[in-house]
């Protein structure tokens, strides 16, 4: 194994077409072994533990032009159904054995993909598949989750496909959840909603949320067309502080008291417009401009005392991704680089100078709004909720992609209130990836490329205990290695990909124009 590496290390070429070229260079008898068919299969195959030989057989036709990635075998890891122990166990793994149980977990959704129901809205174009091979090429820095959220946003402004805006609307996701869940509630109730111009709508909504205000009930007033937290506005019981930055302007800026800033933050959000949703999806500008009201879910994160003007307070949103069906891990909305949840349900709690060795930066805007670390009682109620709910969590996420028939989904959840349980907060298509960890973010991001393109015959994927070797002979591996796992990231949010042939010239221009006509 260690010549292997060696001779990779001398010889490999920097570039898939490199690669592809050496191969076919060599003479007929260098390809003749059991490796040499592996960079030219088109077998989807993802193939398990087995011996090169079996391996060979099963990825078949020699000539075909797919690519093929290595994964190393790694035995007694992952957080399969088949681990052992209960959720909720906090681990402090360090980062290399950390990297390998998510790598493990990602091989499940890539495995899954194989044979899995996807709606046609969701299949790649060529203008995608160009973006998917990219980040399984092991060439540049452009392999992270974010930037691959941001090339598909861009995308959408090209093909304007109506198939998924539920998704971006935050009153119709609530009813079509429920649906795919065989009517199960999983959000928090909506207490009312107005659309913009509805005038008796609106009066309804005020009618009720001073009723509710009057009772001392906590509510929670946000824009049906928003996205990004932004005209948001949380509002506890009266004579309670308001809980985000947003409800204490208001507050400050209404004469009459709670009851009229609270009705104040509702004409915020019907008619509010923020800057960042014109880089938000296509979908997200279809929506139609409205204002939802929920009740408020017990904060869990308090305001940071040292965080000045942007401090704010936070319920404890758990934030699971799902790939494919298959939940993958989940990071904190207030604290993302403090710790991981496993697919198991465990939570890998990072160590600082690990990440900072891997490309990782803090974002000091998080911080001062909820401060550098978890709170230890807000820690403590995660792994609580986890012990008890983790089943239900992961089960209802993997229920709602796979009915929605959708290649990935964010599912944030809402924990530890007692009163209403773990609920969901919003669902997210394509959500950003910027606040992920580096090393983290380029492995669900190769994932969830391999796993499309295995899906389409583009890409074989090996896991065998010799993975070295087929490294060697094809110099390609799934995950990344060596510099491309240390370097750092930048928010590609707002970084548009050319058009392809055919597309508007200027799909960011139109979509500013739209909701600017709205004011």
């Amino acid at each position: 194994q260690a010549e292997a590496r060696a001779k990779f290390a001398r010889s490999s070429p920097r570039s898939p077409a490199a690669a592809a070229a050496a191969m076919a260079a060599r003479p007929n008898d260098e390809l003749a072994g059991p490796l040499g068919r592996y960079g030219r299969s088109r077998s989807c195959r993802v193939i398990g533990p087995t011996d090169l030989a079996t391996a060979e057989a099963l990825l078949g036709d020699p000539f075909s032009a797919a690519v093929l990635c290595a994964v190393p075998l790694r035995i007694g890891v992952g957080g399969g159904a088949s681990g052992n122990g209960s959720p909720g166990r906090l681990l402090h793994l360090p980062l290399e054995d950390a990297l390998a149980v998510l790598e493990a977990d990602l091989l499940e959704a890539l495995q899954a993909a194989q044979h899995y129901a996807l709606d046609e809205a969701c299949m790649p174009n060529e203008f995608l598949l160009e973006l998917l091979e990219a980040a399984v090429s092991n060439v540049g820095n452009r392999d992270g989750w974010d930037e691959m959220m941001c090339r598909r946003i861009a995308d959408t402004w090209r093909t304007r496909d109506p198939t998924n805006i539920w998704l971006d609307d935050k009153l119709l996701q609530v009813g079509r959840a429920a649906e795919l869940c065989g009517g199960e509630e999983l959000h928090l109730p909506i207490f009312g909603h107005a659309a913009y111009g509805d005038a008796p709508a609106l009066t309804a909504l005020h009618a009720d949320v001073r009723a509710r205000v009057g009772r001392g009930e906590g509510l929670v007033v946000k824009p049906r067309h928003g996205a990004n937290s932004r005209h948001v506005f949380l509002w506890p019981p009266k004579g309670d502080r308001p809980a985000s930055a947003a409800a204490a302007e208001v507050e400050a800026a209404t004469e009459g008291g709670r009851e009229e800033a609270v009705l104040e933050s509702v004409k915020r959000a019907l008619e509010g417009w923020d800057d960042s949703w014109d880089r938000e999806c296509w979908q997200l500008s279809q929506v139609p401009r409205g204002v939802v009201v929920q009740p408020l879910y017990a904060i869990a994160v308090s305001a940071c005392e040292s965080g000045g003007p942007r401090s704010r307070a936070a319920p404890l949103e758990l934030k699971v991704q799902v790939l494919f069906g298959e939940v993958v891990g989940g990071t904190l909305n207030t604290h993302p680089a403090d710790l991981w949840v496993t697919r198991r349900g465990d939570v890998q709690v990072w160590n600082q100078e690990d990440l900072l060795a891997r490309g990782h930066t803090r974002c000091r805007k998080i911080d001062k709004c909820y401060g550098k670390h978890i709170p230890a009682a807000a820690l403590q109620t995660l792994v609580r909720v986890l012990q008890a709910h983790w089943p239900l969590i992961r089960g209802t996420s993997e229920r709602l992609t796979r009915g929605a028939q959708l290649d990935e989904l964010r599912v944030d959840w809402l924990l530890g209130d007692d009163r209403w349980g773990p609920r969901i907060g919003e669902l997210t298509y394509m959500g950003a990836g910027s606040r992920m960890s580096p090393p983290l973010s380029r492995r669900l991001s190769r994932a969830y490329a391999a796993a499309h393109l295995s899906r389409l015959g583009r890409l074989a994927v090996v896991q065998a205990d010799c993975a070295e070797e087929v490294l060697a002979a094809t110099g390609s591996s799934l995950w990344p290695v060596g510099v491309l796992d240390r370097a750092r990231q930048g928010h590609g949010r707002g970084q548009f990909a050319e058009a392809p042939p055919g597309a508007p010239s200027d799909p960011p221009t139109d979509r500013v124009a739209r909701p600017r006509r709205h004011r």
